[in-house]
């Protein structure tokens, strides 16, 4: 009987170094190949497109030169736009640059308007175009130095 009480504590003494052995160690499971697992999917947002790049005028001129050296290339461009649509919108845009205060921005777009804006419009409908296919508009913008007529087509 003796023999047989002698394996009991040495098979408690190996299955306690067992024990501790499991107990130490780690479970295999999705976290030990891929870390990020056990964490909710992060979408991904690709990044927006950039803005169109804006349409060119189809002549630009800046403000205070003289007739004489517009006058022949706006001609130019207003017969090859008649030309290509009879009935298009020539749209005079008058751009001054942003001023310190409302009033001084007013008084820069009422002056570029009469002078520079009117005898723009004027030179258009002189070249072939319709009163009525002559559109004005007057802006200020902090993004120019030097103010500028600007001529779009639609």
């Amino acid at each position: 009987m003796l023999n047989r009480l002698r394996p009991v504590p040495v098979l408690t003494a190996v299955s306690a170094a067992g024990i501790l052995c499991l107990a130490s160690c780690n479970l295999v499971d999705q976290r030990t190949f891929d870390p990020r697992a056990s964490r909710p999917p992060v979408p991904h947002y690709p990044p927006s497109r950039p803005p169109p790049p804006p349409v060119p005028p189809l002549v630009q001129i800046g403000l205070g030169t003289p007739a004489e050296r517009w006058q022949p290339a706006l001609k130019d461009a207003v017969a090859r736009a008649l030309a290509r649509k009879p009935n298009v919108l020539f749209v005079v845009t008058i751009i001054v640059p942003a001023g310190p205060t409302p009033e001084a921005e007013g008084a820069a777009l009422t002056r570029a308007m009469a002078a520079d804006g009117r005898a723009v419009a004027a030179a258009i409908v002189a070249d072939g175009a319709r009163p009525a296919q002559v559109e004005m508009s007057a802006m200020s913008d902090s993004t120019v130095t030097a103010g500028a007529v600007r001529v779009y087509v639609r």
